[in-house]
């Protein structure tokens, strides 16, 4: 009877070990490598699929008093129909 590192000599082991330390330092390299090579393919990918302009200045219609006011109207009329305490002082 056998034990200890005779066993895994007997049944292969190291070899067994090496090529599944093969088999992950494949893995490692191709993902590796494919992380390497990723702003090529989004550099390829922008020049086939260009992204939308978008603007980002605000509209004038959101800054004018009328606006405003009919904000604070409304949000009066909305605390009344829904018996809010909002703004109400009570004694």
């Amino acid at each position: 009877m056998n034990s200890g590192v005779q066993n895994i000599v007997n049944g292969q082991g190291i070899m067994i070990t090496i090529s599944g330390m093969l088999i992950v330092f494949a893995a490692l390299a191709i993902t590796s490598f494919f992380i390497y090579l990723l702003p090529v393919f989004l550099r390829i990918f922008a020049s086939i699929l260009p992204a939308e302009e978008t603007s980002h200045h605000i509209p004038a219609f959101y800054s004018t008093p009328e606006d405003e006011a009919l904000a604070a109207i409304g949000f009066a009329l909305h605390s009344e129909a829904c018996g809010s305490m909002v703004g109400k002082e009570s004694f």
